[in-house]
């Protein structure tokens, strides 16, 4: 060891060495506990919350997997390989928004789980509650689900905070135990009735993987099963969306400056899209994607205008960098500007607005 290293650093060196050693889980009692004493101060074991490994794992998953997702660039891909729809095998379009609440009745570590298709709201493909708990013994989250007795059109967090158990319906057989892989959390069901387009859910088999800005599931067909229904048993593949406000301007009159602002809106970058109608009386159709570009082989963050609908002319496009977090167009008929929600921009945006 260098003469450079001081007694404290090297002892610091041995007790971290020490600690990477490999130690026998089960030959202990109880599972192991996390916990960290800063400044030589000592640890008052009443005050401080003691957590085990898996109960930080818990908190882990959590926040990683809370956002929004959206698999449009799924079905960008699956279209360009001729999988133009679902009868050729292309999957449906789904719009997920996951978030943590808290609820004292329920229990700990709580998400809510609000799926749809073709985005569009009204269109629900799930609505779940996720309870997680730790299974310290097998170094395992077990992941309970709960439906929603009655269908609500929102469901906000202070409603949430709210519920009882005799509005949701436990699903019994559909825990879905959940691991490490690398970076990655994995994890699937028994067989269990998971699935609310499924005919009969215990003839499939749910599985789940969740990684940073990614989330993907699919439903397996057993063996055995005899169910005719059709359904797509490859990956959903969705990727965590980030919500911007944008401002549309339209000219004050003809000629002028479009320093009028006609909508102010949010919208997702996987795919986010708004109607709306010029004033001239066409309607148009604004998008935001962060797509793959082939001719310059990356992700690229575009918006477009287009006349009708998505299949309709493109007017105007404009791109910029993978993850930018501003963005904007102003062909002098109409002005777009678009910042990312919640940042320093967005705040800008709305002390500058023309009718703020």
């Amino acid at each position: 060891m260098s003469k450079l290293c001081s007694s404290s650093l090297c002892l610091l060196s041995v007790i971290l060495l020490i600690n990477c050693s490999h130690t026998n889980q089960a030959e202990k009692e109880k599972p192991s506990v996390v916990y960290a004493s800063f400044g030589g101060s000592p640890i008052d074991e009443e005050a401080e919350r003691k957590y085990t490994l898996m109960e930080r794992e818990i908190e882990y998953l959590m926040d990683m997997w809370e956002g929004d997702y959206d698999n449009v660039e799924q079905l960008s891909f699956e279209s360009d390989r001729g999988m133009k729809d679902q009868t050729q095998g292309q999957h449906k379009r789904i719009h997920s928004e996951i978030s943590k609440f808290k609820n004292d009745v329920i229990g700990e570590h709580l998400l809510y789980i609000n799926e749809y298709e073709n985005n569009d709201p009204k269109n629900k493909f799930r609505e779940y509650l996720y309870k997680f708990i730790p299974e310290d013994s097998t170094k395992q989250i077990r992941m309970e689900m709960y439906k929603f007795k009655e269908a609500s059109k929102v469901r906000n967090k202070e409603a949430l905070s709210k519920l009882k158990f005799s509005s949701l319906e436990a699903l019994d057989d559909c825990n879905v135990f959940i691991h490490r892989e690398g970076r990655s959390f994995v994890g699937k069901t028994n067989a269990g009735p998971c699935g609310s387009d499924i005919s009969d859910a215990s003839s499939f088999t749910y599985q789940v993987k969740i990684e940073k800005n990614h989330y993907a599931f699919k439903y397996t067909r057993n063996n055995g099963n005899s169910i005719g229904q059709a359904i797509n048993e490859d990956w959903y593949l969705l990727d965590k969306s980030r919500c911007f406000v944008c401002m549309i301007d339209f000219p004050r009159e003809e000629g002028g400056r479009p320093v009028d602002t006609r909508h102010y809106i949010e919208v997702h970058d996987q795919g986010g899209q708004f109607e709306f109608d010029y004033l001239d009386g066409r309607h148009m159709v604004f998008t935001m994607r962060n797509t793959w570009s082939y001719g310059m082989k990356r992700n690229t963050f575009v918006i477009v205008l287009q006349e009708g609908s998505l299949k309709g002319k493109t007017l105007i496009y404009a791109w910029g960098e993978d993850e930018a977090d501003r963005i904007g167009m102003n062909p002098g008929w109409i002005r777009v500007q678009c910042d990312l929600k919640d940042g320093k921009n967005a705040d800008l945006q709305q002390r500058l607005r023309p009718d703020s």
